[in-house]
């Protein structure tokens, strides 16, 4: 019998990138709405996060090139498959394209990425860089993290419609 379970490795890095993001939403959003005080420390903690993200996104990657997914069942219809590879799709380039657009906002505002006090980055600046390029990362980061929220509820609605509605054990068979 064929396994539709992801490996260790898979189940461990889906868990820790998707609390990670989730984490970096809300935390983005509360940064957003702090006092500029303290807005920057938690833009700092934002940014310091984005790295550990991506690092953990290319280790992902890696291994799901290496390791590619399971299967899905046979009872997960046509329709049913297309719109979850579609999802995962495009949540893995969203993740991408907000780091991306993280990590220009950052060079934008300026100065070194001290990683949690463990290694400093110098970044280049680009603080006197054309002000089109540097709105176009910062409203990319911005409306990337409403559209990136809507994908995640629509991932974890679905993981729950198949555990709590279906009964159909496809989540707990393959990711816990």
């Amino acid at each position: 019998m064929e396994s539709h379970r992801y490996t260790r490795p898979a189940r461990i890095l889906h868990w820790a990138v998707g609390g990670l993001v989730l984490g970096q939403i809300a935390l983005g959003f509360v940064t957003d709405a702090a006092p500029r005080e303290r807005a920057e420390s938690l833009g700092e903690l934002h940014a310091e996060l984005g790295l550990l993200i991506l690092a953990l996104m290319v280790l992902r990657l890696s291994w799901r090139l290496a390791a590619p997914p399971p299967p899905l069942p046979a009872t997960v219809g046509r329709w049913n498959r297309l719109i979850a590879a579609s999802v995962h799709r495009l949540l893995y380039l969203l993740i991408f394209v907000m780091l991306g657009s993280g990590l220009t906002v950052w060079m934008w505002i300026g100065g070194p990425l001290d990683w949690f006090g463990v290694v400093s980055f110098s970044l280049p600046d680009l603080s006197n860089a054309d002000e089109f390029w540097l709105s176009l990362a910062g409203y990319t980061h911005e409306y990337g993290a409403i559209l990136i929220s809507g994908l995640a509820a629509l991932h974890i609605s679905a993981a729950l419609w198949h555990e709590l509605v279906l009964r159909d054990r496809l989540i707990r068979d393959r990711m816990v």
